[in-house]
């Protein structure tokens, strides 16, 4: 099982492995398969262990009982809370960004390498109701354990799209009638200046040369963040919700007619 930490695996088979209470919940209530559960006597001496060994059968879930050792093997972490699924990947069409709200926002992520930063991000935006998340090629992958882990199980419930060439995701949400915002910190233009009310693509960077020179040159607008401090960048999973509140924050006070 444990190839299935290396994304090779992951993409050949279409399943990846993820541990923990909290994110398998999170995969069943979605309606995610997780197609087996390794469990030890651990889990179910946590009510919610036994819940989650309950609401697995009944999903259809394969269930083995296996030692702490064996467990431990075939973890990623040093305290799997004594389980660990195999869930199927979930596959999204990039046409469903053209479905339902008529001012969709998505976030287009361009070789983000910590698997921390991206869970976070992925995380953050399924809080704010964004349309999906784009990953670009080059990007660590949506299924890296510690995506996940660090998604809260918000991976579960948020469209995303993974391993995108950068022209086809340029292109096709240019032609959707997306404004397309590429995030820099010597951008043009302050984050607070900018109209987020319509169809909007925000493209975050790589966490030490930022968005690659194409993406800028394609952006709309080049935007940054104001630092009246002494650092010259922030994380870009910081950087990211800053930005993603900012455009929630245009939006319902235009919905809700705040001051």
């Amino acid at each position: 099982m444990k190839r299935f930490y290396r994304k090779k695996y992951r993409d050949q088979e279409g399943r990846f492995l993820t541990e923990g209470i909290k994110v398998i919940e999170e995969a069943l209530e979605a309606g995610w398969k997780v197609e087996m559960l390794l469990y030890t006597s651990e889990l179910t001496g946590h009510p919610r262990g036994a819940a989650l060994l309950e609401t697995a059968r009944s999903a259809g879930t394969e269930v083995w009982e296996t030692t702490a050792h064996v467990l431990a093997a075939v973890a990623d972490t040093k305290t799997p809370q004594g389980v660990v699924a195999l869930i199927v990947k979930f596959r999204y069409d990039l046409d469903l960004l053209l479905q339902g709200r008529s001012t969709p926002l998505v976030i287009v992520l361009d070789g983000i390498q910590d698997p921390g930063n991206l869970g976070t991000i992925i995380r953050t935006a399924a809080a704010c109701g964004l349309l999906g998340v784009i990953t670009l090629e080059g990007t660590v992958d949506l299924f890296h354990p510690k995506v996940v882990r660090a998604s809260a199980g918000a991976l579960f419930h948020l469209p995303t799209f993974g391993d995108i060439p950068a022209p086809t995701a340029v292109r096709f949400l240019t032609e959707a009638g997306f404004q397309t915002f590429v995030a820099d910190p010597v951008g043009d233009y302050a984050v607070y200046d900018c109209d987020f009310s319509r169809p909007t693509a925000l493209f975050m960077g790589n966490e030490n040369r930022g968005c690659t020179a194409f993406l800028r040159r394609m952006a709309d607008r080049v935007v940054f963040i104001p630092m009246p401090g002494q650092a010259e960048s922030l994380n870009v999973g910081v950087a990211a919700s800053l930005f993603i509140y900012e455009a929630v924050r245009q939006r319902l006070k235009s919905s809700l007619s705040l001051p």
